[in-house]
């Protein structure tokens, strides 16, 4: 009897080992990861404005200056992120412009605070190659309120 209460607890404690060993990472570290892995740049943009029961969906990336489609966000481990002009510039100003940002507990929500980005944005994609957000707002017209949403695609470099 003391032999099979041995043999189980042994058995116990080795699996209560392989079980630590082999838990996924939380998908918190891993968005962070990729998120911090990348230079990124904005590959796709719309807008979305809602209005008397119906959605105009505007493709924005299309009328983007080629001076700004190869602007590069680099995010780092500090919180800040790094806005720079890619190889073509739209002004003699080429200096990198600065900003900050975090995610929210559960990384599904990723704040910006930068000259081009402010708000909170909701992460719907993040992976090895493509960063997917949304910022919802409210805005003001002809005295009625209505909700607008800006989609940006991020591919990493």
């Amino acid at each position: 009897m003391k032999k099979t209460f041995f043999l189980l607890g042994i058995s116990s404690l080795a699996l209560g080992a392989c079980q630590k060993d082999s838990e996924p990472v939380p998908r918190a570290d891993v968005r962070t990861s990729l998120l911090l892995a990348h230079h990124w740049k904005i590959t796709a943009q719309t807008l979305t404005f809602n209005h008397d029961g119906k959605a105009d969906v505007i493709e924005t990336y299309a009328g983007t200056p080629a001076c700004q489609r190869d602007d590069v966000t680099k995010f780092n481990s500090d919180k800040s992120l790094i806005y720079s002009e890619g190889a073509t510039s739209c002004s003699p100003v080429t200096e990198p412009q600065m900003g900050s940002w975090f995610f929210n507990e559960d990384q599904t929500m990723l704040t910006l605070e930068a000259q081009q980005f402010h708000g909170p944005f909701q992460v719907l994609d993040l992976t090895d190659k493509t960063l997917q957000i949304r910022h919802t707002y409210t805005y003001r017209q002809d005295n009625h309120d209505y909700a607008g949403v800006e989609d940006y695609t991020f591919t990493a470099l």
